[in-house]
């Protein structure tokens, strides 16, 4: 589960803490450090290397996958209109 904190470098919003930045570095995530919220993150030059190609990679995972779900009905359609021949 998931517990937020304030940010530390901003307060106004909220951040995770180093277990949760732990956990998403262990499923393919960046390496963040603790307490700082995303829009600090990405505002601090060191991180943004990781963040970029972190966002990068799952708008690219995101795409396949939605090519994937609309290339599935388009196959079956394909095999019920050969059917009728």
């Amino acid at each position: 589960m998931a517990t937020t904190i304030p940010c530390t470098r901003c307060g106004k919003r909220t951040a995770y803490t180093e277990a949760d930045y732990v956990a998403l570095a262990a499923k393919g995530g960046p390496v963040l450090p603790g307490g700082v919220c995303f829009p600090c993150a990405w505002r601090d030059p060191a991180l943004q290397p990781a963040l970029r190609e972190y966002a990068e990679r799952k708008k690219t995972e995101t795409i396949c996958r939605a090519r994937e779900l609309l290339v599935r009905p388009l196959e079956f359609i394909d095999r019920f209109v050969e059917s009728l021949w």
